[in-house]
């Protein structure tokens, strides 16, 4: 039997096929071999590499080590690398807890079970926010965000510090609507994760004039709400994210366009207790009327710049609301933004269904259940199933 506690033995486990695959994604190309005995890999910088390829070799395990500690860094541990390996193309979250007692390793069990529960809701409800935005999934969520979460893999702790780490697929395997929003629909739940921490990590979650993400749902804010640690003295906590390369296209072997490589954010010592008011105001907004809008798009915030860790963007209607004109607030996905962009270019008017939270001078969109442009022949509510 390998022991798998030792790092040599996962190494020997390793066959270079896969080595070869990871070597490729990270933008090397094959450009020669000798059978049997090694393949040589180059990168567009010059950096050449020697894959062993005899998996039988005494020296094989020491030889791969060596090849993967290139990859090693500060934001990547040698067991992230080899995972890396042998996992399909993953995005590396991390939930870093810094107490008195975790930099040790080690965490109270009766909490760590907790947090692990959250992260999966969490990472569950995020892919549904991608799916479809809602205020609530009490009804039940999309099969692509079931099959994201349940594709995601539990990683190794570090030292210094505890660490929750998860392995999420970038594209996920299995789902029809990968390529939903222009990219892979893992990639667009690990960023809208990272933009929902960004937002309940900021004094703006406490605005109530200020849109929330579209896929910050309740589930989500209660989940971020219940990874809380129990020992709040000395307390510091921050995720991060490791994005993975991806092709530009679905061909493999096509150029390596990678994201920004790493996003941190420190949550700050408020993060949770906004997380909370603001599963509290979502779950007040279940008491909001939805209403059956029709106005125009007067701003589209084309100049704010959007920081990385953002993928939504915000908008403003002016609406006719019985016979007056008010301003609506709410934001939207990619796909939605683009189809906004052509309506206010045409200055067509649009139909808006939603939960509308009405206790600022500008109202803002709880719910959103659709929002399209009114056609010639339609009325306010058109939507279709949803309806």
């Amino acid at each position: 039997m390998n022991d798998f506690g030792n790092i040599d033995s996962v190494l020997a486990a390793i066959d270079p096929a896969s080595v070869g695959s990871f070597l490729v994604r990270e933008g090397y190309g094959l450009v020669g071999s000798k059978p049997e005995i090694a393949e040589i890999y180059e990168s567009a910088a010059g950096v050449v590499l020697l894959l062993p390829a005899d998996q039988r070799d005494r020296g094989y395990t020491r030889k791969l080590r060596d090849l993967l500690e290139v990859f090693v860094d500060s934001t990547m541990t040698l067991d992230d690398v080899v995972a890396s390996v042998v996992l399909p193309n993953s995005d590396i979250f991390r939930y870093r807890i810094e107490t008195p007692e975790s930099v040790w390793g080690q965490l109270r069990l009766s909490y760590t079970q907790e947090a692990m529960q959250a992260l999966f809701t969490m990472l569950r409800f995020t892919a549904a926010g991608v799916s479809s935005r809602k205020l609530d999934y009490r009804g039940g969520i999309s099969e692509s965000a079931k099959g994201f979460a349940d594709q995601c893999r539990f990683g190794q702790t570090e030292y210094g510090s505890f660490v929750l780490k998860v392995f999420c697929p970038a594209k996920p395997i299995g789902l029809s609507d990968s390529d939903l929003l222009g990219e892979p629909f893992g990639r667009a739940t690990t960023r809208a994760l990272l933009e929902n921490f960004a937002f309940l990590s900021s004094a703006k979650s406490e605005d109530l004039a200020e849109p929330l993400p579209p896929t910050l749902n309740r589930q989500v804010a209660d989940a971020v709400a219940r990874l809380q640690p129990r020992l709040t003295l000395g307390l510091s906590t921050e995720v991060g994210m490791r994005f993975a390369k991806l092709p530009r296209r679905d061909d493999e072997n096509a150029e390596m366009v990678p994201r920004a490589e790493v996003q941190t954010l420190d949550l700050g010592p408020f993060v949770y207790s906004r997380a909370q008011a603001v599963r509290d105001r979502l779950r007040k907004a279940e008491e909001f009327e939805r209403e059956l809008l029709r106005g125009y798009i007067v701003n589209l915030h084309k100049d704010r710049p959007i920081p990385d860790s953002e993928q939504s963007h915000e908008i403003t209607l002016e609406v006719k609301a019985g016979s007056n004109w008010r301003l609506v607030r709410l934001r939207l996905l990619p796909p939605q933004y683009r189809q906004a962009l052509k309506w206010q270019d045409a200055n067509s008017p649009v139909d808006l269904d939603a939960v509308i939270d009405k206790r600022g001078q500008v109202w803002v969109v709880a719910n959103m259940y659709g929002f399209h442009a009114a056609g010639p022949s339609q009325e306010p509510g058109l939507f279709g199933p949803d309806d």
